[in-house]
């Protein structure tokens, strides 16, 4: 019987990539009646007019608002969501993902329907600084970024892997080296390199790197693509791939999806985040953090069997177990977050 068979619970997360159905399917598995309240603007979002084109230039460039134009996307489906949330009963748990992308009158709309209320920000807070007014609105605030926890009444928790997916042997997604991700300029030449030395190895390496934007990357032999690729496909290629590759943003030190993918899956992964080796999973036959290494290096890599995890250590970082700590006041496992010692944090928003 699932964990939370009869539990009931509201939803909210990031609809990239198909990322909010991947969780509620999850939560299904686990017993959830969910109301998903996740929301999409529809496709590239446009400014309504130069009036509030403008309005956006300078609340981001002269007011310190980075992330004003979410602001903007949610206004435009802010009154749609109201009538829905009428529409839902008492539910035991409410779950916002990246609650920064919702207002806080529509959060304590949540909190009044919710007998308990979890957010979790799984991108640094920094990167988004409208979520720090948002955070005292719910009774357990997780952060993913060991940096972050230094903040108050912050709780750490990583990301995982799924749970409810069955997924078998395909051709067509098969490969040595699999990697997913959005454009950042800022670490376009790194990934580049990476690729490229990967392919000259001899390496068959499949890649996806979507950018939206129409400027000319500053890649000199990789492609990108303008079509988002869903996370049930991208768990399609990574299951059929020898090897992840991760190459994050420099803006938060927390683990991406792609290391907890390589646990699911029992792959080998590439990384360039030098943070993973702090945490308990971490073992070099299976784990290679790139730092321009030689090919000698890379090659004892290559050719070192992949050691199975403890059944213990693997089981903390899948959905079961991430669920399981965001909901319940008694931790299985504590997450295993690494110690960091850092000045007290500058909080701020608007």
């Amino acid at each position: 019987m699932a964990i939370f068979n009869g539990k009931t619970i509201i939803l909210g997360a990031p609809t990239a990539y198909g990322f909010s159905e991947i969780i509620e399917q999850e939560l299904r598995y686990q017993g959830f009646e969910v109301f998903n309240l996740s929301f999409s603007h529809g496709g590239p979002f446009k400014y309504k007019n130069i009036v509030e084109r403008l309005d956006s230039y300078v609340h981001k460039n002269f007011l310190g608002h980075r992330d004003y134009k979410t602001y903007l996307k949610f206004k435009r489906v802010e009154g749609t969501m109201r009538d829905r949330l009428a529409e839902i009963p008492r539910v035991d748990y409410a779950l916002l993902i990246r609650p920064d992308q919702y207002s806080e009158d529509i959060i304590n709309m949540i909190g009044l329907k919710a007998n308990k209320t979890i957010g979790y920000q799984w991108d640094g807070l920094s990167r988004f600084p409208a979520v720090y007014r948002r955070i005292d609105l719910f009774d357990k605030f997780f952060v993913f970024d060991p940096k972050d926890v230094r903040y108050p009444n912050m709780l750490p928790i990583t990301n995982f892997y799924t749970n409810s997916f069955d997924i078998g042997y395909s051709e067509e997604h098969e490969s040595d080296v699999y990697y997913v991700g959005t454009y950042m300029k800022r670490r376009a030449s790194q990934l580049e390199e990476v690729i490229t030395t990967l392919q000259a190895y001899g390496l068959s390496v499949k890649y996806h790197i979507c950018k939206f934007k129409n400027r000319k990357p500053s890649f000199k032999y990789l492609d990108t693509t303008p079509v988002d690729l869903t996370y049930a496909e991208n768990l399609r290629f990574a299951f059929n791939s020898k090897i992840l590759l991760d190459v994050p943003t420099v803006l938060h030190n927390g683990l991406s999806f792609r290391t907890f993918e390589a646990i699911g899956f029992d792959k080998k992964l590439i990384t360039t985040n030098k943070e993973v080796k702090k945490y308990d999973f971490y073992h070099p036959n299976n784990t290679f953090i790139w730092e321009g290494q030689s090919v000698e290096r890379l090659t004892d890599f290559l050719n070192a069997p992949y050691v199975k995890l403890a059944p213990h250590i693997k089981e903390k970082y899948s959905f079961n177990h991430w669920i399981n700590n965001l909901l319940r006041e008694d931790q299985v496992q504590p997450a295993a977050f690494p110690s960091v010692d850092l000045e007290p944090a500058l909080v701020y928003g608007y």
